[in-house]
């Protein structure tokens, strides 16, 4: 795949929605891709998705994850506003007043305005948010315009899913840069589809499955399922990199190589991937992480895998609208393969 393709690829998954636990609107599309080169493709009951390209050589997991961050309702109200709470993370001062869509039971869309009160008041919370308290989601609504039988006629309740609006969830591009909410983990997807299609035209002496793994964003749940069904030698995540003030790293298309996270990876594994990008005149950014986590953090800490790795894309502005370099997708699969093609 061309940039230019994994772009479109990556608007189209950026545009489908996945919040954790309901992530049927984006699977068509990862089976498709899967489906459109000779892997053997199938999806297990938790929801993964898996690719595997079967080979005598070591037995190796490539994951990225297909759930993004949201909102899970907590209450109907009787004036039909909803309470919600966040699922993997959100914050509602990330996304502000504006457009989000509700996730129906049938799948379907019910739209919402996530509203935090008018501000010509001087008591309550607004007056609260004036002087020194964050904006928590105990302070929102969702304004549905509906009744509370209205919306649970539409399969609309406690429990349902919602995420920023399909428009909201453009793809921005300012020169190289791209920039959208749920770049976290569409632009891991895309590179391991791109890498897939790889590696089935020039197949490598490995057993490979490529796995797109479900609800990380809520414990990494999917991927530790996976492992444990493939028991992969080395297990390999690809996902967005922040770019935080604590960490050396840097908003550009070097991939960022993730030495330590919740866990810390092999060394030899991570000094590989270094010097591979050296040798492919990208260039790579190594980092340590206090409060990040990636499938393959998950992996090594449950005992999935022999060894773990991860390695990705450098964001800014995680968990909101996030901005990485285009170039970015190209080289990190560069990357992968290189990486693949130094284990066989």
């Amino acid at each position: 795949m061309n940039k230019q393709a994994m772009l479109e690829l990556l608007q189209e998954l950026v545009s489908s929605h996945s919040p954790p636990g309901d992530e049927s609107e984006i699977e068509p599309i990862i089976l498709r891709e899967f489906q459109s080169t000779g892997a053997e493709v199938w999806q297990d009951g938790a929801t993964n998705i898996y690719a595997r390209i079967k080979g005598d050589g070591p037995k190796v997991m490539v994951a990225a994850h297909k759930d993004e961050i949201g909102m899970i309702v907590t209450h109907v109200l009787e004036n039909g506003r909803l309470k919600v709470s966040n699922i993997g993370g959100s914050m509602p001062w990330k996304y502000g007043e504006g457009p989000v869509d509700i996730l129906a039971d049938d799948g379907s869309i019910v739209r919402a305005i996530l509203s935090v009160g008018s501000t010509h008041t001087r008591t309550g919370a607004i007056s609260e948010l004036r002087t020194s308290r964050a904006l928590t989601w105990d302070m929102v609504t969702l304004y549905t315009g509906l009744s509370p039988e209205e919306l649970s006629e539409k399969g609309i309740h406690v429990g349902s899913r919602a995420v920023v609006a399909r428009e909201r969830k453009q793809i921005q591009h300012l020169g190289n840069m791209i920039a959208s909410y749920a770049l976290d983990d569409r632009m891991g997807l895309v590179s391991m589809i791109a890498a897939l299609k790889a590696c089935d035209k020039n197949p490598l002496p490995l057993d490979i499955t490529f796995v797109a793994t479900t609800m990380e964003e809520i414990g990494l749940i999917g991927a530790v399922r996976a492992a444990n069904k493939i028991q992969p030698d080395i297990a390999i995540a690809l996902d967005t990199s922040p770019v935080t003030h604590d960490t050396p790293t840097t908003l550009d298309a070097r991939p960022v190589i993730w030495y330590g996270e919740a866990v810390f990876h092999l060394k030899s594994d991570c000094d590989k991937l270094l010097h591979l990008a050296d040798e492919l005149g990208i260039g790579a950014q190594p980092v340590v992480y206090d409060a990040a986590a990636s499938d393959a953090g998950g992996i090594k800490r449950t005992g999935g895998a022999d060894r773990s790795v991860a390695f990705g894309f450098a964001r800014d502005n995680s968990h909101g609208y996030e901005i990485a370099h285009s170039d970015s997708l190209v080289n990190v699969t560069e990357l992968l393969l290189a990486f693949l093609k130094s284990l066989s």
